[in-house]
C-alpha cells in the first residue's frame, strides 16, 4: 500500500474507514461522532498506507463576527489534499468563557473538515432511527410531520459550506428552523441549499 499512488491510498481510506456514532446527545435524543472517534478510526489506516494527518485552524473575521477555519490534510510525503470547513464561535454562550467557545469551534470544525477529507456519512446511525425524538435546534417538540433532527443537522452542516462565506447564512437557517417548517419545506430548503453549493464548485 505505501508504494500505491497517493490517489489509491486515499480511495483506500475513505471505503475502508469507518466511524460508528456511538455517542448519544441526551438533549436532542440523536446519536453523533466525536472528532477523536474520528482519530482513532484512521490512525490504523494512516499507519497502513504511509500517510499522515495534520490539523490546523486559524480565527477569521466575517462580517463582524469570529469564525474558526480548520483545514485538514492527508499526505504521503509527496502530495498532499487539504479540505477546509468553518465554525462559528457561539456569542455569550452560557457557562463557557472564551476559550471554551473556540475550542468549541475548533473541534466542531476540524471534525467537518475531516468529514470532507475522508467522505465520511454524516447521516444518524440506523439503528438510532427508528424511535428518535424530532427535535427542533432550540429544543422544542415539533407537531408531526414538522423538521425532524436529521434535516436540523443537515441544514446546519449546509449553512456552514465555505460557499456561504461573508454571508449570513447561518442566521438565515437558525431563521428558517425558528418558524419550525414541515418536512417537505425544510427538504425543499435542503435541496435549495445543496444546488447553491453544487453550482459554486
Amino acid at each position: 500500500m505505501k508504494d500505491s499512488t497517493f490517489t489509491e491510498k486515499l480511495i483506500h481510506i475513505q471505503s475502508t474507514l469507518k466511524v460508528k456514532k456511538n455517542r448519544i446527545n441526551q438533549f436532542a435524543n440523536f446519536n453523533y461522532r466525536s472528532l477523536d472517534d474520528i482519530f482513532e478510526a484512521v490512525k490504523p489506516l494512516l499507519k497502513e498506507t504511509g500517510c499522515t494527518l495534520t490539523l490546523s485552524d486559524e480565527i477569521v473575521e466575517v462580517n463582524g463576527f469570529n469564525y474558526v477555519l480548520a483545514k485538514a490534510s492527508l499526505s504521503d510525503g509527496d502530495t498532499n489534499k487539504t479540505v477546509s470547513s468553518y465554525a462559528r464561535e457561539s456569542v455569550g454562550k452560557k457557562g463557557m468563557d472564551d476559550p471554551q467557545m473556540t475550542g468549541t469551534a475548533s473541534s466542531y470544525a476540524r471534525k467537518y473538515a475531516c468529514n470532507g477529507l475522508f467522505a465520511i456519512d454524516d447521516t444518524e446511525d440506523v439503528d438510532s432511527m427508528d424511535n428518535r425524538t424530532q427535535t427542533l435546534i432550540n429544543g422544542k417538540i415539533p407537531k408531526s410531520g414538522h423538521l425532524t433532527i436529521d434535516q436540523n443537522l443537515k441544514l446546519d452542516r449546509l449553512s456552514r459550506d465555505s460557499k456561504f462565506k461573508g454571508t449570513d447564512m447561518q442566521k438565515q437557517v437558525r431563521d428558517f428552523i425558528d418558524t419550525n417548517p414541515t418536512e417537505k419545506e425544510s427538504d425543499e430548503k435542503i435541496l435549495k441549499l445543496n444546488n447553491i453549493i453544487k453550482e459554486g464548485k
